[in-house]
């Protein structure tokens, strides 16, 4: 079998999605599925690399911000093209019609079966007034019937998407999914003594890094010394400094914030941490979504304190984590301080969260169900 996945953000990179993508490719080559990762997103240079099995190539150059994406969905059509008769299925990461109309005709046109994978709700239902409305109506009850099978990462999700799609429609969920490999024989130096942390994206609190900063102020009182590291990167240098802001205008003096880490590095900050932290709010974005980052942070063996937000109550309790009421900044502030003082204790619950991450979430033991899921779209 030869699964060809299309994505627009760069391979590799320390991005939730696209470590998501390699976990599950990674996964399939050891079940003897061959799979190439095309992104439109910007590479370094115009050659096919190996990761883990995994033959990728990011195809957008640097120049011209609109010329370099035509042209990297000019040879991504190519590829499809010129590997017609090799390419079993299409498997496409993206929301974008720019992407998703091209690659769907030239699947159509040389018969090779179209999957999409669904880990949020349509951003189209995030807009407000009637024309958005009117537009998302119009995308939503259309473009998923493009497709001849989803891989959708919820229950929530699933039942959303269900009545959108065509009859035939293969659909399967799969929850999210990490390399558990990537946290296995850490050997690294703890830079910044004992600390929280949070890693991912840093803009627009969809994960609730604003709701962190509130909650640590309480933490900061009754343990000065302890620290708070944020480490990721935001779609603008003003998001950033709004964060950075907020932490001064709280009185904070104990938050780090790291910028982008590499993919690499990712796994020995997260290890290194005392307590993992996502404080993600109440919204429709985390009503259908689960993060990435949740079975990064359960693979480290530490204490996670999160949100009971969308899907995330169906796998993690009291008995694993430590979860709480989302948008109550003082209760998740109270956690983290509770956590720390019954620290042995937290780190016997973080161990049935590892537990739970490894029966769970591992790429490998869900590659197995996918490879059932694309003979049956295939046929």
């Amino acid at each position: 079998m030869n699964i060809l996945m299309v994505n627009t953000l760069p391979i590799p990179s320390g991005q939730a999605s696209v470590n998501r993508l390699l976990s599950l490719a990674k996964g399939l080559v050891e079940q003897k599925v061959k799979v190439t990762i095309l992104s439109t997103g910007k590479g370094t240079d115009e050659n096919f690399h190996c990761l883990d099995g995994v033959k990728y190539c990011n195809l957008r150059k640097n120049g011209n911000k609109i010329i370099c994406l035509l042209k990297s969905l000019f040879d991504l059509l190519l590829y499809v093209r010129d590997n017609r008769n090799s390419i079993n299925a299409v498997w496409l990461v993206s929301n974008s019609l720019l992407v998703i109309y091209p690659l769907w005709f030239i699947c159509k046109l040389y018969k090779i079966p179209y999957v999409q994978e669904k880990s949020e709700f349509p951003f189209v239902l995030m807009k407000r007034g009637v024309l958005f409305k009117i537009w998302a109506c119009f995308y939503t009850h259309t473009t998923y019937k493009l497709f001849d099978g989803m891989i959708i990462m919820t229950q929530t999700l699933l039942d959303y998407f269900r009545p959108l799609v065509r009859k035939k429609c293969q659909l399967i969920k799969v929850p999210m999914t990490v390399d558990v490999s990537r946290f296995n024989n850490i050997i690294s130096k703890n830079y910044y003594g004992d600390y929280a942390a949070y890693c991912g994206y840093m803009g627009g609190n969809k994960d609730g890094v604003e709701n962190l900063l509130e909650a640590f102020t309480y933490v900061e009182k009754k343990n000065p010394h302890f620290k708070l590291v944020l480490a990721g990167s935001a779609s603008s240098s003003d998001e950033l400094e709004r964060l950075k802001n907020k932490a001064q205008t709280l009185g904070l003096r104990n938050v780090v914030f790291t910028g982008r880490v590499h993919r690499d590095k990712i796994p020995a900050l997260l290890w290194n941490a005392k307590i993992l932290c996502l404080a993600r709010p109440s919204s429709l974005q985390s009503a259908g979504g689960f993060p990435t980052k949740l079975g990064e942070y359960l693979c480290t063996g530490n204490p996670v304190v999160v949100t009971a937000v969308g899907d995330i109550p169906d796998f993690l309790n009291s008995t694993n984590s430590f979860i709480v009421e989302p948008d109550n900044n003082k209760v998740f502030g109270d956690e983290i301080i509770k956590v720390l003082d019954n620290y042995e204790y937290a780190k016997r619950v973080a161990i049935r969260g590892e537990k739970t991450a490894k029966e769970n979430f591992d790429g490998r033991v869900q590659a197995v169900r996918l490879v059932e899921f694309f003979k049956k779209v295939i046929e």
